[in-house]
C-alpha cells in the first residue's frame, strides 16, 4: 500500500506525476520538503497553482472545484491540501472525488497519522489513485548526524554531547531541533563550538520538563519522582507523541546502562567508560556509583520490558501510549531479586 519516497521521486525528475500523494508520518520537516520538491519538478505557474491551508471543512467545495479545472497552457496543475487532519466531511469528499481524480491534476495531502493504516478511506483511496508515501520519524542518530551537519552551516562545530542533548530536549522532530539549534548557535557567539553546557545555559534548567530527568530518574529506579515527571513531560505537548518520546529516552538510557556495566565487567577504567558513552564529568559524576546496585541480570530484564512496551503500542492501536508507558515505569522501578 505504501510508495517508496524514493520511487516517487525519480518519477518526478522523469517529469512523471500522479493524480495523487497523501504524504503521511511524524517527520513533517520530511513532508514539507516531499511537497517543496514536487512543486520544483512540476514547476506550476500562478494560473496551475492553488493551495489550501486552515478551515479545510469550509474551503471543502473550492478544494474540488480547483482539483477538477484543467490546467490553463500547461499540461498538469497542482493542489496542496495543508490540513494534516482533515475533517470527516472533507475526508470523505476527497474519497469520492478520487475514485475518477482528473488526470490532468495532481493533488497532494498531508497525514500526520504515524504510520499507515491500510483501513483509512483516504489512505485506500489514494494509494489506488496514485501513492502514499510515509515519512517516518528521524532516528536519534540521524537527527544528531543531522543537527551537526546544519551547525557546520553556520560556521560551528557541534559537538555530540550538545546533540545529544537537544534531541532529549526537544525529540527528533526536525522542526523544532532546528529552532533549538538556531537558538544555542546564537548563545554561542565568539566560540567555535556549540556545547552541551551552551544548550543547557540556552533551554534553561529551570523548565518543567528537564531534558535529562527522564533517564536519571529511570537510572535511579524512584517510582513516585519518575512518575510525576513523566505526567508532567506528557503535558508538553500531543500525550501520544510525548509517550513515545519518553519511551525513547527510558529506552537508550537503560540500554547506556547495560553498556557501562558490561564495560565494567571487563575492567575498564572510569575515564574509558565515560568517553566510550560520552557521559558528562559534572552532571554523570555518580552514574556509575549508582549502576552498582543494579545487576546486569535487571538492566537485561529491563531491556525486554521496554522493546515489549515497544512492539504492543505498534501492534495494537487500541491501546493507550500514556498509559503503557506509565506502566513500564512502574515495572522498572519495582523492587526485584535479580
Amino acid at each position: 500500500m505504501e510508495t517508496r519516497y524514493a520511487d516517487v521521486l525519480k518519477e518526478w525528475r522523469a517529469g512523471k506525476f500522479r493524480p495523487v500523494y497523501l504524504f503521511v508520518g511524524e517527520d513533517v520537516a520530511a513532508q514539507t520538503e516531499a511537497a517543496d520538491l514536487l512543486k520544483a519538478c512540476l514547476k506550476p505557474d500562478s494560473f496551475n497553482l492553488a493551495e489550501f491551508s486552515g478551515d479545510i471543512a469550509v474551503q471543502t467545495p473550492a478544494i474540488l472545484s480547483e482539483a477538477l479545472t484543467l490546467p490553463v497552457f500547461s499540461d498538469r496543475r497542482l493542489v496542496v491540501v495543508n490540513a494534516p487532519s482533515l475533517p470527516a466531511a472533507a475526508k470523505a469528499a476527497l474519497v469520492a472525488y478520487l475514485k475518477e481524480p482528473c488526470a490532468s491534476t495532481t493533488l497532494a495531502l498531508f497525514s500526520d497519522e504515524r504510520k499507515v493504516d491500510p483501513r483509512d478511506a483516504l489512505v485506500k483511496a489514494a494509494a489506488a489513485a496514485g501513492a502514499v508515501c510515509l515519512f517516518r520519524a528521524l532516528k536519534e542518530e540521524d537527527a544528531a548526524a543531522r543537527l551537526q551537519a546544519e551547525a557546520q552551516k553556520s560556521g560551528k562545530r557541534l559537538t555530540p554531547d550538545a546533540a545529544e542533548a537537544l534531541i532529549a530536549e526537544a525529540g527528533t522532530d526536525w522542526n523544532i531541533l532546528r529552532q533549538e539549534l538556531e537558538k544555542a548557535v546564537l548563545f554561542s557567539s565568539g566560540s567555535a563550538e556549540v556545547t552541551a553546557e551552551h544548550v543547557a545555559a540556552c533551554l534553561g534548567y529551570q523548565k518543567s520538563a528537564d531534558p535529562f530527568a527522564m533517564s536519571r530518574l529511570i537510572q535511579a529506579r524512584t517510582l513516585k519522582p519518575c512518575l510525576t515527571h513523566l505526567r508532567r513531560f506528557l503535558l508538553d505537548g500531543k500525550p501520544d507523541d510525548q509517550a513515545f518520546r519518553a519511551l525513547a529516552q527510558i529506552n537508550t538510557s537503560i540500554q547506556k546502562q547495560f553498556r557501562a556495566k558490561r564495560l565494567l565487567q571487563a575492567g575498564r577504567s572510569e575515564a574509558e567508560i565515560f568517553s566510550a558513552l560520552r557521559l558528562h564529568s559534572y552532571w554523570d559524576k555518580d552514574y556509575l556509583a549508582g549502576l552498582k546496585r543494579v545487576s546486569a541480570a535487571r538492566l537485561r530484564s529491563d531491556m525486554r520490558a521496554c522493546l515489549d512496551a515497544e512492539v504492543s503500542l505498534k501492534s495494537r492501536s487500541w491501546l493507550s501510549p500514556a498509559q503503557e508507558i506509565e506502566r513500564l515505569v512502574v515495572e522498572l522501578c519495582a523492587p526485584k531479586n535479580a
